[in-house]
């Protein structure tokens, strides 16, 4: 099973050093939505940001995907 590298910037860069077992991309996939919902949800407000980046590596160090989230609010 694979090991993936997840990686995330907000304004303040996080790096992951452990990394974690996935069975496929598809597990990666699931795992980048998740933490990246998770992210936002809990530092969004806290920081004031609202867009959050992250990016998995393979144990080759190669980046293998990535992802964004974002949230527009517009006062009407």
């Amino acid at each position: 099973m694979p090991r993936y590298f997840i990686d995330t910037f907000d304004h303040v860069d996080a790096i992951d050093e452990e990394g974690t077992m996935l069975p496929d991309r598809a597990a990666l996939r699931s795992l980048l939505r998740a933490a990246l919902t998770e992210i936002l949800r809990e530092e969004g407000d806290r920081r004031g940001v609202d867009e959050f980046v992250a990016t998995a590596r393979d144990e080759n160090g190669h980046r293998v995907m990535s992802a964004r989230i974002s949230l527009t609010i517009t006062d009407q």
